[in-house]
């Protein structure tokens, strides 16, 4: 079935200006979110600790509650300082994709697995053994089974599927 298949691999195809505004306001909407989800996840956090104390509560001194505070703003920052790095690895991904351009590949799949991060789809590369790994959308994932022969447009560094057409 695959023997007479050819895998192409075209490299450094240049951006359009709508894909480069599409891609970057993906980019600003999820930084925009992150100290939104990280307050009510510490919030959260902090109201369920307040929750199994508050029988033990009565012994407080004023300095345990601004601990309590102090401690709270500790754990937002932290998880905010990780959540900063993941943006800049992303930001940086992407200025190397922006300057590199998106390649496309015509392919099979050869595999399919999904993380707690995203779902992904193997294809196979232009030798026997590479094997080219790409988060695809939920969507994506479900419609295409191993053994598909697919026409993918990904970004190099970031590993992600921008488009994918089924390739008769």
């Amino acid at each position: 079935m695959t023997h007479d298949f050819k895998i192409q691999l075209q490299e450094n195809i240049p951006f359009s200006t709508e894909e480069i505004k599409r891609i970057e306001a993906e980019l600003k909407g999820f930084r925009k979110m992150i100290s939104v989800i990280l307050a009510f996840a510490t919030v959260l956090v902090m109201g369920f600790i307040a929750f199994l104390m508050r029988d033990s509560q009565t012994q407080f001194k004023y300095y345990d509650y601004l601990l309590f505070v102090a401690g709270g703003f500790a754990l937002f920052g932290f998880c905010y300082l990780i959540a900063q790095l993941v943006v800049w690895y992303d930001a940086a991904n992407w200025k190397k994709d922006k300057v590199i351009g998106k390649n496309k590949l015509v392919s099979i799949v050869v595999g399919r697995d999904e993380t707690e991060y995203g779902k992904y789809l193997t294809f196979a590369g232009i030798t026997g053994a590479d094997k080219i790994r790409l988060r695809v959308k939920p969507e994506y994932y479900s419609h295409y089974p191993i053994g598909t022969k697919l026409s993918v447009t990904y970004l190099k560094f970031s590993k992600e599927v921008l488009y994918i057409q089924a390739d008769g």
